[in-house]
């Protein structure tokens, strides 16, 4: 519902621009003020990089785990501290991306939460990674994310999730969006558990 309701929001967006428009280019070129001008100018501007926006700035798809490997890669490779929130670390199932999370550990630039210690994040732990386990809630949050530049005011995270048909989706948030905050508020009450 929420879908179908963004999607019919951004139509009638689009279809008010536009009508906007069209009686200003029926008008003879001659005879287009300056302000009318101006006024087009920004309505397709506006038109257009709402779209791009939309394009690029709205959750990625991805179909298969290979694709979601490798933009968790990608993602955990830029500077900083990065934390990941996680039920299993089921990405993390090859020697690129262990090693990847091993140089961050070496470096004190990563976190994880996690539901319960696993070799692996034993091994992170002991290179320098700050680990914390949450197995005595007795709950296993659905939610999974990742921070990178956490702390800082770069810092963003990407938060996936699946929809009915089993394709897994991936936002990237900034300070600006509410999803942000309550993804730090989990982190912090998870570092919070005796």
């Amino acid at each position: 519902m929420e879908k179908t309701l963004k999607i019919v929001g951004n139509l009638s967006a689009i279809i008010g621009i536009a009508l906007f428009i069209y009686p200003l280019l029926l008008i003879e070129e001659s005879k287009i003020t300056g302000w009318q001008f101006f006024f087009i100018s920004i309505s397709v501007l506006i038109s257009i990089s709402y779209i791009l926006y939309e394009i690029f700035a709205g959750p990625k798809k991805y179909k298969n785990p290979e694709e979601i490997k490798k933009y968790m890669q990608s993602w955990i490779s830029k500077p900083g501290r990065t934390v990941v929130f996680t039920r299993d670390m089921s990405w993390v199932n090859d020697t690129t991306t262990k090693d990847k999370l091993r140089e961050k550990a070496r470096t004190s630039e990563l976190i994880i939460c996690h539901p319960q210690m696993t070799p692996f994040t034993l091994e992170l732990q002991n290179l320098g990674a700050e680990v914390y386990e949450y197995s005595n809630l007795n709950f296993t949050p659905k939610s999974r994310f990742t921070f990178i530049n956490y702390n800082t005011a770069s810092s963003k995270v990407a938060i996936g999730k699946t929809d009915r048909n089993h394709n897994h989706y991936i936002e990237e948030s900034s300070h600006d969006n509410m999803q942000y905050f309550l993804a730090e508020d989990l982190i912090n009450l998870i570092k919070a558990l005796p």
